[in-house]
């Protein structure tokens, strides 16, 4: 019976709290790029460790709750954001050079931030390719509509938390459904 529980147990909350946290501090990056151009650039970089952080936490501990975590497959997810590290770190080493601005080189981070996470979600949590596609819609409105970001990004960031919302409360319906 406890085997049952263990492959049956869906922690849709956490998933739906680390993507919500994502979103609010990417809507904030968007406030403190906005705000201070050269800020977002020491913003930007600090997300990459924390985005990394929380997803890695979140596919472990959806791993672990259904019995399935393997070290093997949890390497991997450390090296593809390692790899964005080390993208970032080169992205460091031209604005130190004077090749790119900061507020050119926090679009380019925030971009790969996004990438990263869109592609952890095609292999870990799915949900997390729609945080992925919502941090690239941030970047293109820091980059097109800066007169107009707020009015904006808000309504696409609600969006985003209340899609995120409908879909845990589907999916935990459908797995209720299904424990009867």
């Amino acid at each position: 019976m406890k085997t049952f529980e263990m492959e049956n147990s869906h922690p849709w909350e956490a998933r739906f709290i680390v993507g919500l946290l994502i979103l609010i501090l990417g809507f904030i990056g968007l406030v403190v790029t906005d705000i201070k151009e050269d800020g977002g650039w020491n913003y930007w970089r600090t997300m990459v460790f924390v985005n990394a952080a929380l997803c890695l936490w979140l596919s472990w501990y959806i791993r672990h709750k259904k019995g399935l975590f393997k070290i093997s497959f949890f390497w991997k997810e450390v090296a593809h954001w390692i790899g964005l590290l080390l993208a970032v770190y080169l992205i460091s080493v031209f604005v130190n050079m004077g090749i790119m601005g900061r507020f050119i080189a926090s679009l380019q981070v925030l971009t790969l931030l996004s990438l990263t996470t869109f592609l952890a979600g095609l292999y870990t949590e799915p949900f997390l390719m729609v945080v992925g596609v919502v941090l690239g819609i941030f970047c293109a409105g820091v980059a097109f509509v800066d007169e107009y970001l707020y009015s904006i990004m808000l309504p696409v960031t609600l969006g985003a938390a209340f899609l995120l919302f409908w879909v845990v409360r589907r999916k935990r319906r459908r797995v209720a459904i299904h424990e009867e």
